[in-house]
């Protein structure tokens, strides 16, 4: 397993890795100590709102890659670039499936920092694991079932229509543009330039986007503010995979994506160490690793609740 730190970072090629960015806190207090987890925001926390506006820095978005974009991040450029020709080549972009599908599903692995804050004393921060099978068909129904690795028992959910909010219409959009409306209105750009980051990974975490879509949403990120490439990195799972990042406010959140547009994992960390803790803490605020995804005709929780 390897997180996107100093510490334990796999490269395969690219520029030395610096330190990791902030998530939202969520903060719960249990006298005389506080304990603030950091989940991995989704767009599911806002169902029902309206698109906003294009963000200024987002509204001239390019269908393609021309010379004259500002590209931010020519790994992805390349990457969509290469894709686009591939799918064009074979007119799959816009295949229409043979036989529809009836649940994207979605397995997940989490690993997220829970701080226990002392008035008097030095702080500590434990990384708790969460593993979750997503089973989403097109109308938002479907089930979700979430077990802690080596507890007993599992959470299963069933949900009715519109349950399981995503980020994007279906059929996903192909447009940089339309999408940047869509994925400002889970991730707002007010937060600063890691939204682009989080809403993307929203997207991957919730629905399985077609292949223009994913052209698309790489074109997006390659013309989007403060996003670098870092060269190939490997995932928790040790799948390859090319690493972009924002840093922002002494924080860091990364995206692995893979030769096919998929993404493979989201982790946001602290760039230094944690305010008032020790410095060997954790620097880490959340990971979350796509394990695998597969389209399904049913729910068929056998592996998830075994």
């Amino acid at each position: 397993m390897t997180p996107l730190d100093a510490q334990s970072l796999h490269r395969r090629r690219g520029n030395p890795w610096r330190p990791p960015l902030l998530v939202a806190l969520v903060a719960v207090t249990i006298a005389p100590t506080a304990v603030i987890a950091y989940p991995v925001p989704t767009g599911g926390d806002r169902p029902g709102v309206e698109p906003a506006v294009i963000p200024a820095d987002l509204n001239n978005v390019p269908a393609g890659t021309p010379a004259a974009a500002v590209i931010t991040a020519p790994c992805l450029a390349q990457l969509a670039d290469t894709l686009a020709t591939a799918a064009d080549a074979s007119n799959a972009v816009n295949a229409t499936p043979t036989s529809p599908t009836t649940y994207a599903r979605t397995h997940t692995r989490t690993w997220t920092a829970q701080d226990t804050m002392i008035p008097s004393g030095t702080n500590s921060r434990t990384i708790v694991t969460t593993e979750t099978w997503q089973w989403r068909a097109a109308d938002a129904s479907g089930r979700t079932v979430s077990t802690t690795p080596g507890s007993a028992g599992h959470t299963v959910t069933d949900h009715p229509a519109g349950g399981i909010p995503a980020p994007l219409p279906e059929p996903t959009p192909t447009d940089p543009r339309t999408l940047a409306t869509h994925l400002a209105t889970v991730q707002p750009p007010e937060m600063g330039p890691q939204w682009i980051i989080r809403a993307v990974a929203d997207v991957h975490l919730t629905q399985h986007p077609a292949a223009a879509t994913r052209i698309a949403l790489l074109r997006l990120l390659a013309t989007a503010k403060a996003v670098i490439c870092h060269g190939t990195v490997a995932d928790r799972a040790g799948r390859a995979g090319i690493a972009i990042a924002v840093e922002h406010q002494q924080a860091r959140d990364t995206l692995i994506i893979d030769r096919a547009g998929w993404v493979l994992a989201h982790e946001s960390t602290d760039l230094g160490p944690p305010p008032r803790m020790d410095k060997a803490a954790p620097r880490l605020r959340s990971y979350t690793l796509i394990a695998d995804r597969s389209e399904e005709p049913t729910i068929d929780t056998a592996q998830a609740t075994r």
